[in-house]
């Protein structure tokens, strides 16, 4: 499993790639096994509370891209909820937390059904075992405002 995340760095950051280590340079220790292992039981088991999984990987077609934002793809919807997983030793951050927005707002431009029915936003972190969410109701409509605007550029 560590060996084959190696190659997703191709897919997102070509120019990153080039320095990363490669699939052979990767060697899990047992700690990371273990580690590994501990983090897919908890994501299974996170998912039966707060499944099922409606969409994965998904995109925003349509009118979601901008000339500023043209790309990027999301992790997980269940019926209300926008999930995205990070593996930290930290709580998430404002830059996860404005990605989750951005990706709300690009849900509904793009138009899809999809992203009628959400209403939350959520990260899962499986390193801690924790999940954050918050209602988009909880949410400034200036923010989402500028986000749309000054950031998304819509």
């Amino acid at each position: 499993a560590c060996k084959v995340c190696t190659y997703d760095i191709w897919f997102r950051n070509p120019l990153g790639a080039i320095s990363a280590k490669e699939a052979y340079e990767t060697n899990a220790n047992e700690y990371t096994i273990q580690s590994v292992r501990t983090m897919v039981k908890r994501s299974l088991l996170f998912w039966e509370k707060y499944g099922p999984i409606i969409a994965d990987g998904f995109t925003f077609e349509k009118n979601g891209y901008t000339s500023v934002v043209d790309s990027g793809d999301g992790d997980y919807l269940t019926a209300d909820t926008l999930w995205d997983f990070k593996v930290s030793v930290r709580k998430p951050t404002n830059k996860h937390t404005l990605q989750l927005l951005m990706y709300w707002i690009m849900g509904k431009h793009s138009e899809k059904d999809i992203f009628k029915e959400i209403t939350k936003l959520g990260v899962y972190n499986p390193r801690l075992n924790r999940a954050y969410i918050l209602n988009v109701n909880n949410i400034s409509p200036e923010i989402i405002r500028i986000v749309e605007k000054d950031v998304i550029c819509y």
